[in-house]
């Protein structure tokens, strides 16, 4: 029964028909609140999307043959990768790639494996409860198993190649914050945060902003979700470089964030704003053009640091 219909049922009693609408608001915003909480809290209804023991696309078949790596992470959790080697020897980096939401590896590696092509090893990674790695995936959890890549790569890499750290998505904000966690550890030559954002109290807030009947809710993002493995103090990356990479287009994180991000940076930093880009397709729309200036950046990145040596 609508809240109109109620109250003309008691049209002899107007006191008890205000209580009586009075009532049913009280009802439907309490459904709301609990709709909410539930969304929000419920990392794998929202934060989380992962797919297990679901092969998306074979890699054989489209000319790559990956090894198979497991390892573990702090929680001894056991974990999966694909290691695609450099075609070409020695390789100038290896490239970690922190995949974003939904699916698991299988059906992201193709963003990135062109690169073997050009001289870079490549490793993507599931995190806990995507593809065949173990345990659930919560910012925790995500964060142990990106501390856990950094350190297998470390301890698989005699000649000591220079590191790429490369956040996609969801991905990005696992990856700045394994950044700042790990940068003293390792030879970092880059850090690429694309598409990403910094905080889900912040966007899980723009989310809610966006519709008429959860606008009301917006510091519900602040009670029910935490920052705690956010990245802070993303300045202190410096003075390894960052490139933050965002399609003006993208509807699923919007450009504030990439914004955001680079804003709190020190320098050495880069931004490229892709005017037609959408969500995660610069590598695969705009006619590959991407591909080619990724490289040339990763090229004049090797001059910039050979002439600050020689310096």
């Amino acid at each position: 029964m609508l809240c109109s219909e109620l109250a003309d049922s008691y049209s002899d009693n107007p006191l008890l028909a205000q209580k009586a609408t009075l009532i049913l608001k009280l009802k439907a915003f309490r459904l709301l609140m609990l709709l909410s909480t539930w969304l929000l809290t419920s990392c794998s209804g929202v934060l989380y999307y992962p797919s297990q023991n679901r092969l998306y696309y074979d890699p054989k078949s489209v000319g790559f043959s990956p090894t198979d790596i497991y390892f573990t992470d702090a929680a001894q959790r056991k974990l999966h990768g694909w290691w695609f080697p450099s075609t070409i020897t020695p390789a100038k980096a290896t490239v970690i790639f922190f995949h974003g939401n939904a699916e698991n590896l299988t059906s992201h590696f193709m963003h990135l494996a062109w690169i073997t092509a050009e001289g870079y090893n490549l490793f993507i990674f599931d995190y806990p409860g995507y593809g065949l790695s173990e345990g659930k995936p919560t910012p925790q959890s995500c964060v142990e198993a990106g501390h856990a890549v950094l350190d297998w790569v470390l301890s698989h890499n005699p000649e000591n190649l220079p590191m790429i750290i490369y956040g996609q998505s969801m991905g990005g904000i696992i990856a700045l914050r394994t950044v700042i966690d790990k940068r003293e550890d390792i030879n970092l030559k880059l850090v690429v945060a694309e598409s990403t954002f910094d905080s889900f109290q912040q966007i899980a807030r723009h989310k809610l902003s966006q519709h008429w009947f959860t606008w009301l809710l917006q510091p519900l993002s602040y009670l029910l979700l935490s920052d705690r493995w956010a990245p802070t103090h993303l300045e202190t990356i410096a003075p390894v470089p960052v490139l933050v990479i965002h399609g003006q287009q993208d509807n699923v994180v919007e450009p504030q964030f990439g914004e955001a991000i680079y804003e709190k940076l020190a320098e050495p930093k880069s931004i490229w704003r892709i005017p037609n880009g959408n969500h995660t397709d610069i590598f695969w729309q705009h006619e590959k053009k991407y591909r080619a200036a990724f490289l040339n950046f990763l090229t004049q990145l090797d001059l910039n640091q050979a002439v600050r040596k020689n310096n």
